[in-house]
């Protein structure tokens, strides 16, 4: 072999040995229309940011979500990161279907997130974090301010001033004697599955009660305490009082017809509302059944698969995914609650002089998670029929002593889903 071909040929393979093999990971979400864009833009940005590195991102979307992932999980064939819903967070790890994340994540990004985002991931009995959203949720009640104004009725501005239960029921009645407002109050009625204990729950913990007891993880003696029935109770005066627009009146008798004063739902509302409202339209804290108030919280959030095995790359993707930009962005695209306080300021509605500055100032301040449990779908479908039932007209003390005996079964069914049992 001549000198100028060997070389040659040491120097290709010397160049080939510096070649980077591009390593991809691969996120599910959930093909929803709002979050599409973001998702879009993720995927540019992280591969703008890491490609060059040998690092790409490939999102995604998968229709039939939650039933895709169980399958995917059964037949051992699941991506590297998954979206999770918050409230199914426990019965996930519980089965063994998810890794703890927070070794994965920068100190500086774990302080910088909400409280009830961290609260809302964190899995009781080993106290590791599984799931990080990046965006929260909340609920306020949303009014009318003409209306108000009619009534006389002093807008409270932050949670330590807001409404008890005796004020808020005498804005009610106030309401009620206004031209135009056919109902004080749409407490959305009409919504069913999860709203009826994420809408409902912040109220009953509002006036010390509970769904199930944190400490036995038993629902007799809770779910159908005098606190907890007595909430319901309240609730259902107003309906009796013709305070509440019932749920055969359809979803927009707030920002459609504008036949009702208040509205309690959430920040994804928020187009419609301004859009139908304008300057007529203005933000209240969660009223309080209680000493404080509460309102909910809850998202869905990125989570790793017990099967991943690229933890060094997964971490990048995290502390890029939560960072304050993305957060902002996430934020700004679908609407939801920056998910970081230092995040708030790079968006439009919850900056400090943000139009929904309050949801932000909820989600940081008086956000209450739901019951963190690997039954939890169980609790939240049998308190829903519960509310549903009494709402309807069912004695509220039967129908919650029925979902307390439904929930504490399948706790029993299930040996007290240890190590919760200890």
């Amino acid at each position: 072999m001549s000198k100028l071909l060997k070389f040659i040929t040491l120097a290709a393979l010397s160049s080939s040995c510096m070649v980077v093999h591009a390593a991809e990971l691969t996120a599910w979400v959930t093909d929803g229309e709002s979050e599409r864009p973001y998702f879009v833009q993720l995927e540019k940005a992280f591969n703008k940011e890491y490609g060059a590195k040998g690092l790409t991102l490939k999102i995604k979307p998968i229709p039939g979500y939650s039933d895709a992932v169980r399958a995917a999980f059964m037949s051992k064939d699941l991506p590297d990161l998954i979206m999770v819903d918050g409230p199914t967070m426990a019965n996930y790890v519980w089965s063994k279907m998810l890794r703890p994340i927070d070794q994965m994540v920068d100190p500086a990004t774990m302080k910088a997130l909400l409280p009830g985002v961290v609260a809302q991931g964190t899995y009781g009995p080993d106290k590791h974090i599984y799931l990080l959203s990046q965006g929260d949720s909340s609920v306020a009640l949303w009014g009318n301010k003409r209306f108000l104004e009619r009534a006389g009725v002093e807008i409270p501005t932050s949670p330590d001033k807001a409404w008890d239960y005796e004020q808020f029921t005498a804005v009610l009645a106030k309401l009620k004697t206004v031209p135009g407002v056919k109902w004080p109050l749409d407490l959305k009625l009409n919504y069913s599955g999860e709203w009826l204990t994420y809408g409902y729950y912040p109220f009953i913990k509002s006036a010390g009660g509970n769904l199930v007891d944190p400490k036995t993880w038993k629902a007799q003696g809770t779910i159908n305490s005098p606190a907890t029935v007595g909430t319901v109770k309240k609730i259902k005066s107003w309906i009796d009082k013709g305070y509440v627009v019932p749920a055969t009146a359809g979803d927009n008798r707030f920002f459609g017809d504008k036949t009702a004063a208040l509205a309690w739902v959430g920040n994804w509302m928020w187009r419609a509302h301004s859009q139908a409202l304008g300057d007529n339209l203005v933000l209240i804290p969660a009223p309080r059944f209680g000493p404080r108030a509460y309102a909910p919280n809850g998202a869905w959030g990125w989570a790793v698969p017990a099967t991943a095995q690229r933890t060094d790359d997964i971490a990048k993707f995290l502390n890029f995914v939560l960072s304050k930009e993305q957060v902002a962005t996430w934020s700004n695209i679908t609407g939801y609650i920056p998910a970081r306080a230092d995040a708030a300021e790079l968006t439009k509605l919850y900056s400090k002089d943000g139009k929904a500055r309050l949801l932000a100032v909820q989600a940081q301040e008086i956000a209450v998670v739901r019951p963190i449990h690997p039954a939890y779908p169980v609790i939240s479908s049998a308190f829903g029929k519960a509310i549903s039932s009494v709402f309807e007209g069912a004695d509220a003390q039967k129908a919650l002593d029925k979902a307390a005996s439904t929930i504490d079964e399948d706790i029993e069914d299930n040996n007290g889903y240890p190590p919760f049992n200890k």
